[in-house]
């Protein structure tokens, strides 16, 4: 089977959707143990070129968007879905168009083997507003602006500028 995206995916007996909100455990954690993230898409299958097999959810987490965004993604995404009543597609192309700040927030969490995600649950919107805000203790954007400082200055380094 090639590489393709599913906007709807049953996992756990919980349909996840693109555009909803989700938090549950991750086992395969490197900085968020429980995220809660907005919901991309899955990808599954085999990539034709390499033969990898990808069986993925691609999502926003909110620990990796700076806190002083958070809250307004949040309403502005609440609003948004409220005008399409739930009826939207969150892809990566609206994300660069729409919401550039996200790009570095997007993760990759696997649904295979399934014991890496436990304890999923879908978040109603009304109550969006309130999960957002309780992520405030956790704030990874940080490390990924020193990562990416990091390599640039790699980069920068290795072809003779500094």
């Amino acid at each position: 089977m090639a590489l393709k995206r599913v906007l709807k995916k049953k996992f756990k007996g919980i349909i996840v959707k693109s555009g909803y909100i989700y938090s549950f455990k991750y086992q395969a954690w490197q900085h968020d143990p429980n995220p809660t993230v907005v919901m991309l898409y899955a990808i599954e299958g085999i990539h034709p070129r390499t033969g990898h097999q990808h069986r993925y959810f691609q999502c926003i987490n909110f620990t990796y968007v700076p806190r002083t965004m958070r809250r307004q993604f949040a309403r502005d995404w609440v609003t948004y879905m409220e005008r399409f009543n739930g009826n939207v597609k969150l892809t990566w192309e609206m994300i660069i168009s729409r919401y550039p700040y996200l790009k570095h927030a997007v993760r990759r969490y696997f649904f295979k083997p399934v014991y890496y995600i436990t304890k999923l649950q879908e978040i109603p919107f009304e109550n969006m507003e309130k999960v957002v805000v309780s992520t405030w203790s956790k704030d990874f954007s940080k490390k990924i602006k020193v990562s990416l400082l990091s390599k640039f200055r790699k980069v920068m380094k290795n072809r003779g500028i500094i």
